[in-house]
């Protein structure tokens, strides 16, 4: 003995039976699927790897800077210390969100090239400082939570440090 209960009253919804045929074109759906989703682009890079790659090169020239202006050796090495920390820190929040440490490029970064006097040396790393800074407030806000945190951390630690070097 079977039972059909009669639909809702007011319901145009066909009955849920699932035949063979509903049954083939639901699994030659469900094996499509892989492809028609790895037709889309590739994943957008996470934007904290540019900050990370900035902070790094930031921390060289301040290093150059240090060890050819001895007159701004204490300052810029302050910077060079700041900054580096600024990459590694971001270095492992990429790493973390990734799950692998391939994520940030581990080449050197180029000599920077810098000036012959201090004048234009302090200028150079304030100049440097200053376009960080602006990197890092630009992303923040596409970012949330911790990441986006960490972003406006080393957007104000940018700010200060241009007035540790003034």
């Amino acid at each position: 003995m079977t039972v059909d209960f009669p639909p809702r009253i007011g319901s145009t919804a066909p009955s849920p039976n699932l035949n063979r045929r509903g049954l083939l074109r639901l699994s030659a759906l469900a094996a499509l699927s892989p492809a028609v989703l790895s037709c889309s682009g590739p994943a957008e890079p996470d934007p904290l790897v540019k900050l990370s790659e900035r902070a790094r090169a930031d921390a060289e020239l301040a290093r150059v800077t240090a060890e050819r202006h001895p007159e701004l050796a204490a300052r810029a090495r302050a910077v060079a210390d700041a900054r580096a920390q600024h990459a590694e820190t971001l270095r492992r929040e990429i790493t973390r969100v990734a799950g692998k440490e391939s994520t940030v490029p581990s080449e050197s970064v180029p000599e920077p090239e810098t000036t012959d006097t201090p004048e234009g040396a302090a200028e150079r790393l304030r100049t440097a400082l200053r376009e960080a800074q602006q990197q890092a407030a630009e992303t923040a806000p596409g970012l949330s939570g911790y990441r986006a945190g960490l972003a406006g951390c080393v957007s104000a630690g940018c700010a200060s440090l241009v007035e540790v070097v003034a």
